[in-house]
């Protein structure tokens, strides 16, 4: 049987392949293009979607963190803890005092402070950093710290409980000046009359900084519980979207109290004393960018920064006592969208595939076609 070479074919039949050859590889050019639009469009919209619920999941993340404390705050402000007057009937409240913390690992410490200067905290001792900082003993889980006022100096204890809030030590210490009346958190919860959050502030005992809910009782002493900004920032880092992206809590003017790095928040330079840093201190050059934007604001948008594009969002934290306070969440686009992108790109070269594959299929139609008709 004679063969059908290139050379056979008829003239017609070249401009009947080379049409067919272009119809082809438009068709498949323009079915990638359209693919690549609206997938486009679907990645943007899923992209914000995404954003949404996760804006929405920290914001609540973030709530937890305070809510609890601040209920157990209002069941501890019926007990009778607040109408004793010595430190025999106030350790009969440890159990009580201890669970709370048990419950709530995001706290340092519970106290309450008297309108007569008599302060009674319980801090679980739970890192080795603490335990050297008070020299507890080696079986130490939980340590008291109590001042009770008199006629003259008060007098300050410190005592040590194991994990069954068993005494294994009593310390008697010189009073170091400590008064829960001129501190803030004592202030702030007696003239609001509510429960309240602190702004930021060094805690006396430790040197860390934190912030305090605290809510006044009926019998006029205060009640208090640390959450140190440490907690507050490894909050962020847990919930840290991609490995690129910025998590931060910050006040009006910028000052920076979480972030998902914490050693970078502190400033300790020589001759300024321990402070938090702003937004332009991070050493960051897109949070820098922002900054210029101002602070005070709520918005979800994409900018442009640091040759990329990311995702952000700035919204305030609304709860109950908290001094004004907001997120920032900054994503790179590449990294909250890479599972849709590689889709895309995966579907844009499938359709290009499938049409060169298409093309020696339309040949081989229209060779055996001129073939019958000859």
């Amino acid at each position: 049987m004679a063969r059908l070479t290139s050379s056979a074919l008829a003239p017609s039949t070249w401009v009947l392949l080379a049409v067919s050859t272009l119809v082809a590889l438009t068709l498949g050019v323009g079915l990638a293009i359209f693919h690549y639009q609206q997938q486009s469009k679907v990645i943007l919209n899923t992209g914000e979607t995404l954003f949404h619920h996760f804006s929405q999941q920290l914001e609540t993340e973030l709530l937890h963190l305070y809510q609890p404390p601040a209920q157990a705050l209002n069941l501890l402000a019926l007990s009778d803890l607040s109408s004793t007057i010595s430190l025999e009937q106030r350790l009969n409240y440890l159990p009580q005092l201890a669970q709370v913390l048990v419950d709530n690992p995001q706290l340092n410490s519970l106290y309450q402070g008297w309108p007569t200067g008599d302060y009674l905290m319980l801090r679980p001792l739970r890192t080795p950093s603490l335990r050297t900082r008070f020299n507890a003993p080696a079986e130490a889980v939980w340590m008291v710290w109590h001042i009770q006022m008199g006629p003259g100096a008060g007098k300050t204890v410190h005592l040590f409980y194991d994990d069954q809030l068993q005494i294994l030590e009593q310390r008697e210490l010189f009073n170091d000046g400590y008064d829960p009346r001129q501190r803030l958190w004592y202030s702030q919860a007696r003239g609001s009359g509510a429960q309240i959050i602190t702004t930021p502030y060094i805690f006396f005992s430790t040197s860390e900084f934190g912030t305090t809910l605290a809510r006044p009782t009926i019998s006029g002493s205060v009640l208090g519980a640390d959450l140190t900004l440490g907690q507050l920032s490894h909050t962020l880092a847990k919930l840290q979207l991609t490995a690129h992206s910025q998590l931060l809590l910050y006040d009006p003017e910028g000052t920076v109290i979480a972030y998902h790095d914490v050693a970078r928040i502190l400033n300790v330079a020589q001759g300024t004393g321990l402070r938090l840093k702003g937004f332009n201190e991070l050493g960051s050059t897109l949070l820098a960018r922002l900054a210029k934007d101002g602070y005070d604001q709520e918005r979800l948008t994409s900018l442009v920064l640091e040759g990329q594009r990311w995702t952000l969002s700035q919204s305030r934290i609304d709860l109950d006592g908290l001094p004004e306070t907001y997120l920032a969440i900054l994503v790179p686009e590449r990294e909250l969208l890479a599972e849709a992108y590689r889709i895309r790109r995966h579907s844009v070269w499938i359709t290009l595939i499938a049409s060169l594959v298409l093309l020696p299929l339309a040949w081989l139609f229209i060779t055996g076609l001129t073939r019958r008709r000859g």
